[in-house]
């Protein structure tokens, strides 16, 4: 069995990661509810929709991640899904919709509504306890960037070219809180920003695949094989640049690496094909949400992300 580092996002220092968990099926409910409770989780169980919605509009820190069945009645899991992701308090929380099928066009559709994953039932618990370790790691990683706009956006808001040439892992997070300070709205934007820059990070620079990263990811093995390849001196004069300019009609940052490139096309949207992968959907949520225009260029080595100014208020 694969647990998950017992550590609170939301909550009281020591406690439990936490999962509101949503299924009209009382049987699969509870089979569920036993399988994260071994995976050391709190878990809250709700019978659908809107009763989910109801209690994490009451108390948005009631849990760290929702997983919701597909289907239910009232108000199902792609509805339930998109109210989240509506609501200020709610909308950084990571979504894993649960389905009795793998129809491509439904996965589909729960990833547009901003679904952090999708997985067929029954899930295997070790492929659970991956999903749920990467959603609490993108919770965590969002926090503490938000945390750190706060220190230093102000100073930032004057600032017209900012640019940064980086290589490891561990330095994306910084240059990416800084890149998004320079934002009229970093909330929006700061996640689209981390994608960008850490898809550069690790296919640019330290070369790993879409399938070589979808199978460490689905063995657990993913962040061990991203800390030894960065160790590794083959891919020491590798880079990532990231700039952000602003314009007149809003700010644009430049992300671009040394690397083999890749066939970006397909990434923009949610490709059926690619659904039930365990990766793969980055570019398409920063295009989605994060930014009014994404731009690759043709090798793409070096991707555009636009967004506009927001209108100034005239008294």
């Amino acid at each position: 069995m694969m647990n998950v580092p017992l550590r609170t996002l939301s909550g009281t220092a020591g406690a439990k990661p936490s999962v509101l968990l949503v299924d009209d099926d009382r049987a699969g409910l509870l089979a569920m509810e036993d399988q994260l409770m071994k995976l050391g989780y709190d878990v809250t169980t709700a019978v659908n929709g809107a009763e989910a919605f109801a209690l994490m509009r009451e108390d948005p820190s009631r849990a760290d991640v929702v997983m919701t069945d597909r289907m239910m009645p009232i108000l199902d899991g792609l509805g339930l899904t998109r109210r989240l992701k509506r609501e200020r308090e709610t909308k950084h929380i990571p979504v894993i919709i649960l389905t009795g099928a793998s129809e491509p066009d439904d996965v589909s559709a729960g990833i547009e509504a901003g679904a952090f994953y999708y997985l067929t039932k029954p899930p295997a618990e070790k492929l659970v306890a991956s999903v749920l370790s990467s959603a609490l790691q993108e919770v965590s990683r969002q926090s503490k960037l938000r945390a750190d706009l706060k220190g230093h956006q102000s100073a930032f808001k004057t600032m017209q070219v900012m640019k940064f040439r980086l290589r490891m892992p561990e330095e994306v997070e910084p240059a990416v809180s800084m890149l998004a300070s320079m934002q009229d709205d970093p909330d929006r934007t700061i996640q689209g920003i981390y994608e960008l820059v850490q898809n550069g990070v690790e296919h640019g620079v330290l070369r790993f695949g879409f399938d070589e990263k979808s199978r460490l990811l689905k063995e657990g093995l993913w962040q061990q094989a991203l800390a030894e390849r960065s160790r590794d001196p083959r891919f020491a004069n590798s880079w990532v640049e990231a700039t952000a300019m602003r314009r007149d009609d809003g700010i644009y940052v430049s992300v671009k690496d040394d690397g083999p490139g890749f066939d970006w096309r397909s990434f923009l949207t949610t490709d059926p094909s690619r659904s039930a992968a365990a990766c793969g959907r980055g570019i398409s949520r920063a295009a989605n949400f994060s930014f009014d225009r994404l731009t690759f260029d043709q090798t793409g080595n070096q991707v555009v992300g636009f967004v506009a100014s927001q209108p100034r208020v005239k008294w």
